[in-house]
């Protein structure tokens, strides 16, 4: 009995020393490890596919994980890429354009509408103190700039520990739980429930997040089809991929196409991608749409007593969003799957033991 309880302070000690040297990958890791659920079924059948072959079989746990490893990171990186492309593609375009913005900043009084004439000397006055404090403001957007890129690069190297996590996770998972789960002192429907929520959960926040991406780009594609000198396919892919980036959302896409047009005089196309973007993207696909799809997929998935109610993960999405980031859409909605099922599971406890 004494060594066994030396043996748990022993292992306790060991686990504060691994999270103590490996702590600045915890959260890399951690949603790898969600992601790995989430993939595990597509992973498994994957796998048992690749074994139907006998030349395939000795490899085919790495197969798999690399193909599924390829598919993530295709979701991640793929976007990053375009936008790049598109942005360093014709470098001389891009200045042409930023100056062009800049020299129609001058005359923008000139395109207000009559209804809006009382705003034309406020702006006037503001464009000129903008120019008389223009080094100011250039220093101010070069930090803010230079913020954002130090950032946005962290975030990639985020990325990159993430697949790389999910691959090894993919790859060694089976060996991992085979591992793992008879050190935990639980029952095994209690082991059996808690991955079965936690796996569950993840699905369809993944899978929500998928639909609603589909819904935004679908949504937007078409409708900016209808105007002129406009790319449909990438604007809908933009607006797709820009709907999972916290606070600001699909108005990185809308919102520059709207200033566009009416920097080009087209105040009326300017108010109805505004008024559209606003209504139906920033307003009924991201919050009732979102919920439809969640609600739905949730019911797929899991339509057990233990399913926990969309509301629930909704906002532990928003609260994920608030307290991590980015990442904080799928470590929220686990966080709080894991919280629901620990205490049911000591509910059912409890009440065993009162029996």
């Amino acid at each position: 009995m004494e060594q066994n309880h030396f043996l748990r302070w022993m292992g306790g000690g060991a686990l504060i020393l691994i999270v103590w040297i490996f702590a600045p990958f915890l959260k890399s890791f951690f949603v790898a490890l969600l992601l790995a659920m989430a993939f595990s079924p597509l992973h498994r059948s994957l796998e048992l596919k690749i074994i139907s072959h006998e030349r395939f079989k000795p490899i085919a746990s790495l197969l798999s994980a690399s193909t599924v490893t390829l598919g993530l990171s295709l979701i991640i990186f793929l976007p990053i890429v375009i936008f790049l492309f598109q942005l360093l593609d014709s470098p001389s375009n891009t200045i042409a354009m930023i100056r062009s913005v800049g020299e129609k900043i001058d005359i923008l009084p000139t395109y207000l509408p009559a209804y809006m004439a009382w705003l034309k000397d406020p702006l006037e006055h503001l464009i000129v103190q903008a120019k008389l404090h223009q080094e100011a403001i250039i220093a101010f957007f070069a930090q803010w700039f230079g913020s954002g890129l130090k950032t946005f690069m962290s975030m990639l190297g985020e990325m990159a520990m993430i697949v790389i996590f999910f691959f090894f996770l993919n790859w060694y998972g089976r060996s991992i739980t085979l591992f793992t789960l008879p050190i935990i002192p639980l029952a095994r429907s209690i082991k059996r429930e808690f991955l079965g929520d936690m796996m569950t959960t993840t699905a369809v926040v993944f899978y929500t997040l998928a639909g609603v991406m589909m819904a935004q780009g679908v949504a937007f594609g078409i409708f900016i089809a209808f105007f002129e000198g406009y790319n449909p396919f990438l604007l809908g892919f933009m607006a797709g991929i820009s709907a999972i980036i916290p606070v600001v959302g699909t108005a990185l896409i809308w919102v520059p196409v709207a200033v566009n047009e009416y920097l080009r005089g087209n105040i009326m196309h300017a108010l109805v991608i505004s008024l559209y973007s606003w209504a139906v993207m920033a307003f009924f696909i991201d919050n009732i749409v979102k919920l439809l799809i969640l609600n739905y997929i949730n019911r797929k998935l899991n339509s057990g007593e233990g399913r926990i109610n969309e509301f629930v993960i909704f906002f532990a999405i928003v609260g994920g969003l608030a307290t991590f980031g980015f990442w904080g859409l799928i470590l929220g909605p686990a966080i709080v799957a894991f919280t629901i099922t620990t205490l049911r599971v000591l509910r059912k406890t409890n009440r065993g033991g009162l029996r």
